[in-house]
């Protein structure tokens, strides 16, 4: 399991409640992907309830993240093909 440390992130949203943080990211993305707490992006797991919004700009993908004792976050990852295809292709395990 990797650490969201480790990769090459953008905040774009900070401290936001879940709602405005989905809002954010359906009005910011072209596509928009819903996956279950405890989905593993880039090697790092995703909490939250029982979905998750992923969204994919172009070969970007914005996506929640709770830092502990932090908050809510919605974060932007370039670069991003294989989990974009691993989205499109359902794969959410």
């Amino acid at each position: 399991m990797a650490c969201i440390s480790d990769l090459p992130y953008e905040i774009l949203l900070k401290g936001a409640s879940v709602k405005k943080s989905e809002e954010f990211i359906r009005e910011n993305c072209d596509e928009v992907y819903h996956v279950p707490g405890g989905y593993s992006l880039a090697g790092v797991m995703l909490k939250g309830g029982k979905t998750i919004p992923i969204g994919v700009k172009g070969n970007s993908i914005y996506f929640q993240y709770v830092k502990p004792c932090k908050g809510l976050f919605v974060l932007k990852l370039d670069d991003a093909q294989e989990e974009i295809e691993k989205l499109r292709q359902g794969n959410y395990q």
